[in-house]
C-alpha cells in the first residue's frame, strides 16, 4: 500500500490528485493531446525511436504528447498525460479515505492555500529501482531555503515545496500522501539496449538538462489556458 496518511481509513487506492499539468501537443503524439504549458518541451528526453530502449510498457510513452497510435507508433493510442503530482487525494469519496471535489475546489479558491508565481526547472531524468524501471524527470530543490539570510535567493523549484507543506497541514484525508520526490513519468518499464545505450540516453537528457538551466526557471503557463487547452475567453 502506498505511505498513505491512514492506512487503516484508506479503503479504496485512486489517482485523484492536486499538481501541475505538464502536457503539451505534439504532431508526433496523440492528435487529441491539448496544451497546457510551453515552456519545455519533453520529446526531447524520450526516445521515439527507440535508439536506446529494446522496450517499454504497452501505453508508450506518457510525455511529449503521448502515444499517437497507429501508424505512427503500435503502442497504445493515448493523450499526454504529463504531470507533477504535488499532494495525492485518492478519491472523491470520504467514505474511502478520500475528500469531496467541492471541498478541494472552495479551498483552493479560498484563499487559504497562498500559491506563488509557479516557475519551475526540471533538474534530472533518472529511473526508479522498479524492475524494469520507470523514467522520471524531477523537479528537485536543490539545496534548503537559508532562513538566516532572508535575502539569499530561493532554490529553484521552491514553489512546489511550498505549496505541498500547506497542502499537507490543510488537508488530513486518510489516503492522502505524495508519491516521492516532485517529478512527472516519461515511460513504464524501460528496457534499454545495453547499458551503453542506457549510458547515453542519460548523456543525451544531461545536455538537454543543461541547456535549460542555462535559461533558468520558466512559468507553464505562458498564456491563461482552460482545462481542454484552449485559451481562456475571459481570462
Amino acid at each position: 500500500m502506498p505511505p498513505v496518511l491512514n492506512p487503516q481509513l484508506s479503503k479504496v487506492d485512486g489517482l485523484a490528485f492536486l499538481g501541475l499539468s505538464l502536457c503539451r501537443k505534439s504532431d508526433e503524439g496523440h492528435p487529441d493531446s491539448i496544451t497546457h504549458q510551453t515552456a519545455f518541451d519533453l520529446n526531447e528526453v524520450i526516445d521515439r525511436k527507440y535508439e536506446y530502449l529494446a522496450s517499454t510498457n504497452d501505453d508508450g510513452w506518457l510525455v511529449g504528447g503521448g502515444e499517437p497510435g497507429p501508424p505512427k507508433s503500435y503502442k497504445l493510442p493515448a493523450k499526454d498525460s504529463a504531470h507533477v503530482e504535488i499532494m495525492r487525494i485518492g478519491t472523491y469519496n470520504p467514505a474511502w479515505g478520500g475528500i469531496e471535489e467541492k471541498e478541494i475546489v472552495d479551498v483552493m479558491r479560498s484563499g487559504k492555500i497562498l500559491i506563488p508565481q509557479i516557475e519551475v526547472l526540471p533538474t534530472a531524468v533518472v529511473a526508479n529501482p522498479d524492475k524494469p524501471p520507470e523514467l522520471e524527470i524531477r523537479f528537485d530543490m536543490p539545496t534548503a531555503v537559508d532562513f538566516n539570510d532572508m535575502k539569499a535567493p530561493l532554490p529553484h523549484n521552491w514553489q512546489l515545496r511550498f505549496i505541498h507543506n500547506q497542502l499537507f497541514k490543510h488537508f488530513q484525508n486518510p489516503s492522502r500522501f505524495c508519491p516521492g520526490a516532485f517529478h512527472s513519468t516519461i515511460v513504464r518499464k524501460a528496457e534499454f539496449r545495453s547499458e551503453k545505450h542506457r549510458e547515453a540516453y542519460f548523456a543525451k537528457c544531461a545536455a538537454v538538462l543543461q541547456r535549460w538551466a542555462i535559461d533558468g526557471p520558466k512559468s507553464l503557463n505562458d498564456g491563461p489556458w482552460d482545462a481542454d487547452g484552449e485559451p481562456l475567453k475571459n481570462p
